[in-house]
């Protein structure tokens, strides 16, 4: 009886550590195809720049997604920052900052700089950030902040906006 609940513990965990991959894998990949439903205003740069901020969950998967690959025909350079001051020059920020303080911080650099900030933490858009990203049965869910999209000069298409669970906007009165 303990052998089989060991094993059914087992391979529980590695089944969430499937998903986990997996869904990482799928965050990934995101970032690319959403660039097609984004357009940022004109910056003077040759990268497509995609910067991660505190803890890397990706390992080394953008690195081997993006090596030859371009966004918006520009090839993609991959950063690792701890500090805000090491975001200029991207186009997409991914946070994973835990201090929501120090989050706030991030929001409001990425909203003044025109980068695109995505997270897959909870609140994240009610917070100012634009794009909170899960997965639910491998298919995205997404809540949109086009407020903040909007305060930051980015424009989301309406294609994106549709498959959204939900859009964060300005009452209109």
């Amino acid at each position: 009886m303990k052998i089989v609940l060991f094993i059914s513990v087992l391979f529980g965990s590695l089944m969430s550590l499937y998903a986990s991959d997996e869904e990482r894998n799928l965050q990934a990949v995101f970032f690319s195809k959403s660039a097609k439903f984004i357009e940022w205003p004109q910056k003077n740069q040759e990268k497509f720049v995609i910067t991660i901020i505190d803890d890397n969950p990706f390992e080394n998967i953008l690195e081997e997604l993006y090596e030859d690959k371009q966004i918006n025909s520009k090839h993609v350079e991959i950063r690792y920052a701890k500090k805000i001051e090491e975001l200029s020059g991207s186009d997409i920020v991914y946070i994973t900052v835990k201090n929501p303080d120090f989050m706030q911080e991030i929001i409001a650099y990425a909203q003044a700089n025109s980068i695109l900030s995505i997270s897959p933490q909870r609140g994240f858009a009610q917070r100012g950030g634009i794009i909170q990203l899960g997965f639910v049965a491998r298919r995205a869910h997404l809540i949109i902040n086009h407020e903040a999209s909007l305060a930051s000069g980015i424009k989301i298409s309406s294609s994106l906006l549709a498959i959204a669970a939900q859009v964060i906007q300005k009452d209109k009165k």
